[in-house]
């Protein structure tokens, strides 16, 4: 209740922060309609060339490419803004900020700055998966759905995971940057896993499961939940986050910083 507290608090004065930029919301808005009105465009070309791509019917297509814009837009409204910057506090001492006070250093280094207008995207998203849901002329099952939110809540904290994960390698080197790395990676998650070949997937579901983040939630959504896809979306998400925390607690010993 504490860390809930704490995060309210921080996106509340962040939401008081953006909205005295309001212009700052058309223009997100804007460019993220245009950014899923072209995501649409491509599909619609796709289909018109053949009915399924790798057994992923249009409509599934567009639940994918919601799904992907909603975790997407939570991702840049909860943790971009605080890892943005990550490795230069490392380098300035700024981090001790974090570390010193009494609460859970890497949810304050880690959560605590928020762009809530990025948010757009995610409601965006969640239209665009209206859309999917329609043109499939099916209404998912309450199953479906619980599991549907269940994955896409495994999938943020996936994506929180890596994206900590590899932040947190800066107290190692603080001048390396992986940021265009995992962006990279994350892109491939505007597509279901099927369409790649068998080493990619592999990497894509174990390495940097973007395969868990998108392709397992809209799978769901759409066909139905599967136990053995839940249980290895929880297994991957439990043994993530272990992980990343791991290596944070090893960074934070090694850390030397302004207080030092």
């Amino acid at each position: 209740m504490r860390v809930a507290r704490l995060f309210g608090t921080a996106f509340s004065l962040s939401l008081r922060r953006a909205l005295a930029y309001r212009t700052n919301l058309f223009f997100d808005a804007l460019l993220a309609l245009v950014d899923l009105t072209a995501s649409i465009a491509t599909i619609g070309i796709v289909f018109t060339q053949t009915g399924l791509l790798a057994g992923w019917s249009a409509g599934q297509m567009l639940a994918l490419t919601g799904t992907y814009a909603l975790i997407t837009g939570l991702r840049a409204a909860f943790l971009d803004p605080s890892l943005a910057d990550f490795a230069q506090q490392i380098r300035d001492g700024r981090l001790d900020t974090y570390l010193l006070r009494p609460a859970t250093s890497v949810v304050l280094a880690t959560c605590t700055r928020h762009a809530p207008l990025a948010l757009v995207q995610s409601f965006l998203g969640v239209g665009v998966i209206i859309l999917g849901l329609r043109a499939l002329g099916s209404v998912p099952s309450p199953l479906a759905v619980a599991g549907w939110a269940f994955l896409t809540l495994i999938g943020l904290l996936i994506g929180w995971a890596t994206l900590v994960g590899l932040a947190s390698l800066a107290f190692w080197a603080p001048r390396l940057s992986l940021g265009v790395l995992h962006g990279a990676a994350w892109e491939t998650g505007r597509y279901p896993v099927d369409i790649y070949g068998q080493w990619l997937r592999r990497l894509l579901t174990f390495a940097f499961p973007v395969a868990a983040v998108t392709t397992w939630p809209a799978q769901t959504l759409t066909r139905g939940p599967d136990p053995a896809t839940l249980t290895l979306a929880v297994v991957l998400g439990g043994g993530f986050m272990v992980a990343t925390m791991l290596l944070w607690r090893l960074g934070v010993r090694r850390y030397t910083g302004a207080t030092s």
